[in-house]
């Protein structure tokens, strides 16, 4: 009886081991099978006339496009759970991107993940790049065992060199062993362009306020402080903000990371805490729908309260030691000569 007792206590305590490295890690998750996650169709390309004079382009990249767009890789890639040592690429073309008069007014990549990790502590990392560059966020945004679409911004100028981008998404990249995996649906680019003349804005210059030490009774601003003109038709400009927020996690949408969409030009001090950093992305848009490039800034880390001292180490007292220990030195010379 001793020994069936030991047999069932060492079983349940695997099985809890077990339990509590499925809530760390993807380690014995079960992804969806393939048929439950055909969200999309083979790969295509559509153009919608927005009858304001703008055309939207989306083109969908999936685990049934071929070359030159998609080339199934020895392991992993599109509907199949992938993990650290499983990344890859694909390709997503825009044939007309320097058709005569043509202006493109803005560059999204649009992806739909299952079981992006990136809310935890120690969470996942999906880094995605076009054509080397880092894309706003950086990562992969999503929950457990969930799907997820993550909207990232990319440069026009990267589409327009050669009407392609190259993407590449580095999985889990801060682990080295099988600790986070996730599967992608479909990758879509939206291409938003229009015919004519008409300029995109110029980039603005901007300043945020507090510039240096943020605490928790602070609110975040940002403010346009030029160019002048802020586009070169002399069309009028309003400008849009997206803010991301890093709690220890990386930089991601605020709306994902705290549930809060903030739109305006100022998050409020109520919204924020302290350890986390805020960014804020700044895009110029004309009165015609058409988006200059972005900028974007960081606010320094959000302490408790400006001139705190981390830990209660005093910055100036290193600058006194020397000082100090000379005077003191000097006055046991002198000392010393006095009694000679």
């Amino acid at each position: 009886m001793i020994k069936r007792s030991i047999v069932i206590l060492i079983v349940l305590s695997v099985f809890l081991a077990g339990t509590a490295a499925a809530e760390t890690n993807d380690l014995g998750t079960i992804p969806p099978e393939s048929s439950t996650i055909k969200l999309a169709a083979a790969s295509s390309e559509n153009t919608v006339d927005n009858g304001d004079g703008t055309f939207t382009y989306t083109q969908t990249v999936d685990e049934s496009s071929t070359a030159p767009h998609y080339i199934q890789p020895a392991s992993g890639g599109f509907e199949i759970y992938s993990w650290w040592n499983e990344d890859y690429g694909w390709n997503h073309t825009f044939d007309i991107c320097n058709e005569p008069n043509m202006t493109i007014y803005s560059v999204q990549l649009v992806i739909t993940a299952w079981d992006v990790d990136s809310d935890v502590e120690d969470g996942e990392f999906d880094h995605l790049t076009a054509d080397g560059v880092d894309m706003n966020p950086v990562y992969l945004q999503g929950f457990n065992n969930q799907w997820s679409v993550t909207t990232f911004d990319i440069n026009p100028a990267l589409l327009t060199d050669d009407c392609a981008l190259e993407i590449f998404m580095d999985i889990d990249m801060t682990h080295n062993s099988s600790f986070w995996a996730t599967t992608l649906d479909k990758s879509e680019l939206v291409v938003l362009y229009s015919y004519g003349n008409n300029r995109v804005p110029c980039e603005p210059s901007v300043e945020i306020e507090p510039s240096e030490c943020v605490d928790t009774n602070d609110d975040l601003t940002v403010s346009i402080t030029g160019p002048s003109p802020a586009d070169p038709d002399g069309d009028n400009v309003t400008y849009t903000y997206r803010w991301f927020v890093d709690t220890g996690t990386g930089f991601l949408d605020d709306e994902f990371a705290l549930g809060v969409d903030h739109t305006g030009n100022m998050v409020p001090a109520a919204d924020t805490s302290t350890g986390q950093i805020w960014m804020v992305q700044v895009t110029p848009v004309d009165e015609y729908g058409a988006k200059g490039p972005f900028v974007q800034v960081a606010f320094n880390e959000i302490v408790e309260e400006c001139g705190e001292i981390p830990g209660g180490e005093i910055p100036e007292f290193p600058t006194l030691a020397l000082p100090i220990a000379a005077i003191i030195g000097l006055a046991f010379v002198f000392q010393r000569s006095r009694k000679e």
